[in-house]
């Protein structure tokens, strides 16, 4: 019979040692996958903050920082007005308190796929995110950078090394979902190795930024809602 929600690469029926998890366990994983797939309502809230701005807003020459800039006039060269800058704020912290909590929940029944390395990853990762959203670009602005290059790294960082973990797993589709989460995270790699040397290949910074932080956003989203579905253990399905 089909299980409940459970954590990528872990057997509704047994765990690794051949045990069935206990039910504590197997909650806060699904709580894990929700913190994760929650992490969706950052699109939304980007998409609103960008109608509401008094300029124009160009994807592919403004910043995703400059959606939380709570002054108006240049900032680097760029324009920028937000009136609805506190909504994107408190989405950064809420993403970044998503990525770490969600991380912690699912080593929780998942420790062979979330180890101790993709643990500091996402736990970074989620820390440089919050920074983002105490910290808007035109404040304190070290602080803002170095929240986005923790997030840039550790959360993209993080999806190679889980997408490995993946591969090496045995059950339906787990190397095509590891393979795709290690794309993404790599390609958020070269992203920030491109901001990183204020590079763009002319496509723009904002859009080099956005494959970077969607692609890292993406991917918690699709681990988390992959944790919440029902799966069939081979025992059972015999």
């Amino acid at each position: 019979m089909a299980g409940r929600g459970v954590p990528v690469g872990v057997d509704a029926d047994a765990d690794t040692a051949g045990r069935m998890p206990d039910d504590g366990a197997m909650n806060r994983a699904m709580v894990g996958g929700l913190a994760w797939a929650s992490i969706a309502h950052y699109f939304v809230v980007e998409e609103v903050v960008r109608r509401g701005w008094s300029l124009p807003y160009s994807r592919r020459t403004n910043v995703i920082s400059d959606l939380g800039a709570v002054t108006c006039g240049t900032y680097e060269g760029r324009e920028i007005c937000s009136p609805d800058h506190v909504w994107i704020n408190v989405s950064f912290a809420l993403v970044g308190v998503a990525a770490g909590v969600g991380a912690v929940l699912v080593r929780t029944v998942a420790p062979d796929l979330i180890t101790r390395p993709a643990l500091a990853l996402y736990a970074a990762g989620g820390f440089g995110s919050v920074l983002v959203g105490l910290f808007p670009e035109d404040t304190i602005g070290p602080l803002h950078g170095l929240g986005a290059g923790m997030f840039f790294v550790g959360a993209n960082l993080g999806h190679v090394w889980l997408g490995w973990r993946l591969r090496r797993q045995s059950w339906p589709w787990a190397g095509q979902c590891g393979t795709a989460l290690a794309v993404l995270g790599g390609l958020g790699l070269v992203g920030s190795a491109l901001l990183a040397a204020g590079a763009d290949l002319g496509l723009g910074i904002g859009l080099v930024e956005r494959v970077v932080v969607y692609g890292a956003d993406l991917g918690f989203i699709a681990t988390g809602l992959a944790l919440l579905v029902p799966r069939r253990s081979a025992a059972s399905a015999t």
